[in-house]
C-alpha cells in the first residue's frame, strides 16, 4: 500500500544530519530495510563527516558489506539488527525472504572481522505452514551462529550477546497473507517455550512480546464495523481490553482464528490502496496456500 517506493535524496538527508548534529551526537537510521537504500555508502561517509554515532533499526544479511559494516563501527555501532524471520530456508522462501543460512553466517563473520560485540535476531513464529520443525530450528540456527560469533574479533575481545526477539504472526489487510489464521494462543506460548528452553543451553537471551497481545492485534486488524462495540467497551474502561473481551458479546476467534475462504468478501474491500486483490491472491497460492478461485 506504499508503493512505489520512494527514496529521499541524499541532499534533503544532508540538510537532516546537519540539523540534528547541532543538537545531538547520535543519529538514528529507521526503515523497512536500511541497508536496500540505494546510496548508503554515500549516507555513511556523510553521517562521518558529521562526526555523529549511528543507530540502525534493521538490516538485511544479505545486503550487509564490509563497507557497511566498517562505517557503522566507526560511527560507534555496537550492536548489528537483522532479521531472519525464520530459522529456516524453506519457511523464509513461504514468506519471500529468501535469505539462506550461508548468508547469515557470512554477517556473523563481517560482525566479527570488525569487532561489533553484539547481535540481535527478529524472529516470527506462527507464520502460514510453520512446523515445530521450524519453530526448533530457529534455537538451532542460533548455536551455529555462535560458533561463529565466538570467534575471538580482530582486538581479541570475546563476542558480547546474541539476543533472539521473537514475535508472533499477525495476518494484515492488503498482504498475500490477509486470508491465514492467527495462530492459537496457547501453541504460540507453547513454541516460545521450545525456543526459549534451546536458548537457554547456549546461553542465549529472548525477548518476546505476549501471544495474547498479538492476538488482540489479530482481532483489530482483521475485524469488521461490529468490532466497534469491542472498541466502544475497552474505551469505557479505560483500556482494560482483557476486561472487555469479556464483556463482549463477539468472537474474536471469528475474525482473528480462522482462515478466510479465497472468495470472501474482506471488510476492507471496498477500500483502493494501489494493490490488487488479484495480486495478492496469486503469492497467497504461490506460497502454496489456499484453493485456486473459479470465476
Amino acid at each position: 500500500m506504499y508503493r512505489p517506493v520512494r527514496h529521499r535524496s541524499l541532499e534533503a538527508l544532508r540538510e537532516s544530519v546537519a540539523q540534528i548534529a547541532k543538537e545531538s551526537k547520535r543519529v538514528g537510521l529507521v526503515g523497512a530495510c536500511v541497508s536496500d537504500y540505494p546510496w548508503i555508502g554515500e549516507l555513511m561517509k556523510m553521517l562521518e563527516e558529521y562526526g555523529v554515532e549511528v543507530s540502525i533499526s534493521s538490516l538485511r544479511a544479505d545486503s550487509l558489506t564490509e563497507d557497511l559494516v566498517a562505517s557503522l563501527q566507526r560511527g560507534g555501532h555496537r550492536t548489528l539488527t537483522m532479521a531472519p524471520e525464520a530459522g529456516t530456508e524453506r519457511l523464509r522462501r513461504v514468506v519471500r525472504k529468501v535469505i539462506t543460512d550461508e548468508q547469515i553466517y557470512a554477517a556473523c563473520d563481517l560482525l566479527r572481522k570488525y569487532g561489533m560485540p553484539n547481535l540481535k535476531c527478529y524472529f516470527m513464529i506462527g507464520q502460514p505452514t510453520e512446523t515445530m520443525e521450524d519453530v526448533e530450528a530457529i534455537p538451532d540456527l542460533a548455536r551455529r551462529m555462535l560458533e561463529r560469533l565466538r570467534v575471538p574479533g580482530p582486538d581479541g575481545h570475546p563476542f558480547g550477546k546474541l539476543t533472539l526477539s521473537v514475535s508472533s504472526f499477525v495476518p494484515k489487510p492488503w498482504t498475500p497473507f490477509q486470508w491465514a489464521a492467527f495462530d492459537e494462543p496457547r501453541d504460540l506460548e507453547a513454541k516460545l517455550e521450545v525456543i526459549k528452553s534451546g536458548a537457554r543451553r547456549i546461553q542465549v537471551r529472548v525477548v518476546h512480546e505476549n501471544p495474547r497481545e498479538a492476538g488482540l492485534q489479530a482481532l483489530l486488524a482483521r475485524g469488521d464495523r461490529r468490532v466497534a462495540d469491542f472498541l466502544e467497551i475497552a474505551a469505557r474502561m479505560d483500556g482494560d481490553w482483557r476486561r472487555a473481551l469479556r464483556e463482549w458479546d463477539g468472537d474474536p476467534a471469528f475474525y482473528a482464528r480462522r482462515e478466510r475462504a479465497a472468495d470472501e468478501i474482506m471488510p476492507w474491500d471496498h477500500f483502493d490502496v494501489g494493490v490488487k486483490k488479484a495480486g495478492l491472491l496469486r503469492e497467497w497460492q504461490r506460497a502454496g496456500l489456499g484453493e485456486p478461485v473459479t470465476a
